[in-house]
């Protein structure tokens, strides 16, 4: 008897448990070369298959013509691996696995091809299972999102898988896509490399493979993260090489003794903006703990989620408060009519930060301190700000010495939050 954990890896091993338990719906997985990402898929499949006599599976990629030599020979390996292959029949044209006892079919599509996706229907049961396999070929999530929109029908439990190897460049949308993803509880992601894979099967990778590996690790180190560990090891333009992932308690973001407050003015399309730093100078190290975001919002209003936001116990069972503390904000000409009903409206201390001519050098102060850590959970707009931005590129694609405009609105807060010791430094 075939056991399925003896053909993926351990580090799969909780997520192939989740998968049958239907944990998630939906399953982010991406890494380096020989990561055995796109074996564990095809292996989890089968099972899913097997275990949901309803369940169909539509396997897909960005171009039809990488099919057949790609996850249609993926998923023969994984049923000839599991035992299988006298209850699975085989066609080419159309492309697809058709599992005997029950009629339930696993099909072969190209997104370069929307009709046939669209006319994907099966005899028996619904498209179940999803595969999307080199994802980021594909044109940006409102194209996978379409896909789906076509197959998710005709049952309620379904399985979305995504693998990837991610591009370098910050910007793509899937290493932006990923970062909402560790947001959601209907997702679950998870990295691998080969070096998950040579803990327990290095004969699964064979020696050339390995030794390749590490050459490359010890050449250049940063293309050794990109291409094997699927680490976005970005292009070389970041602008903060100093921001790092922390989680904190509430008891943490109640203990900083400096406290920053920042606001962005926005209405529509560019949004208002509100975060709250933690600023430890002997560390030079800022912390960024609490943000508020809104569109179409009047002073009256952000200024009460203001309030609300300053507006707590300094201790457990204490009675909360409002906190006295300064609010330094965008001096506009409308900021400052804004400020205006912040303090006579609302008894806020709104205070201009003093940002002429000093976006550069706070920009330049910000990517030299020591750390920039900001809890992803309760900063999501901000993390993914500060991880993202990189210098402007010109024709030729050479990075140059300038910060571009846009996709900052958090960072601009935070700009004005810490304008005063930008200044004294």
């Amino acid at each position: 008897m075939i056991s399925a954990a003896e053909l993926v890896i351990p580090r799969f091993h909780d997520v192939l448990g989740d998968v049958m338990a239907h944990g998630h719906t939906h399953y982010w997985l991406y890494g380096g070369r020989g990561s055995t990402k796109s074996s564990f898929i095809s292996v989890a499949i089968v099972l899913v298959m097997l275990a949901n006599p309803e369940a169909n599976a539509v396997v897909v990629r960005r171009f039809s013509n990488t099919l057949r030599d790609s996850v249609f020979q993926q998923m023969t390996w994984a049923i000839a691996a599991l035992g299988l292959e006298k209850w699975f029949q085989a066609r080419i044209s159309p492309m697809e696995l058709t599992y005997l006892p029950t009629g339930q079919r696993i099909v072969f599509r190209g997104a370069d091809d929307p009709l046939k996706l669209k006319g994907v229907k099966f005899t028996k049961g619904y498209a179940a299972i999803t595969w999307f396999e080199e994802l980021d070929q594909f044109d940006g999530v409102d194209a996978v999102r379409s896909i789906l929109n076509s197959l998710r029908r005709g049952g309620d439990r379904f399985w979305i898988f995504y693998s990837y190897n991610p591009p370098r460049t910050l910007w793509s949308w899937v290493n932006r896509e990923k970062l909402e993803r560790e947001r959601r509880a209907d997702t679950l992601v998870r990295q691998s490399s080969y070096l998950d894979v040579a803990e327990s099967h290095p004969e699964w990778l064979g020696a050339p493979f390995i030794e390749e590996a590490e050459y490359l690790r010890g050449v250049d180190e940063t293309a050794w993260r990109s291409e094997y560990l699927g680490d976005v090891t970005g292009t070389g333009g970041s602008v903060f090489n100093n921001v790092r992932a922390v989680r904190l308690s509430d008891a943490q973001c109640r203990g900083f003794s400096r406290v920053r407050n920042g606001v962005d003015w926005g209405w529509f399309p560019d949004p208002w903006r509100f975060v709250r730093c933690g600023w430890e100078p002997g560390e030079r190290r800022l912390t960024i703990f609490a943000e508020q975001s809104a569109h179409r919002k009047t002073p009256a209003e952000t200024g009460q989620m203001v309030v609300d936001a300053l507006t707590y116990a300094d201790e457990p069972g204490r009675d909360a408060f409002l906190h006295d503390e300064i609010v330094w904000c965008d001096d506009t000409p409308d900021g400052k009519q804004s400020m205006a009903v912040y303090r006579r409206e609302l008894g806020l201390r709104a205070r201009p930060a003093r940002k002429s001519n000093m976006r550069r050098l706070s920009y330049e102060w910000l990517a030299g301190l020591r750390e920039i850590c900001i809890d992803p959970a309760r900063c999501p707009l901000a993390y993914e700000e500060f991880r993202l931005k990189e210098y402007m590129r010109d024709r030729d694609g050479t990075w140059v010495d300038e910060i571009p405009d846009g996709n900052d609105h958090s960072i601009d807060a935070v700009r004005y939050a810490v304008m005063d010791d930008v200044l004294r430094g």
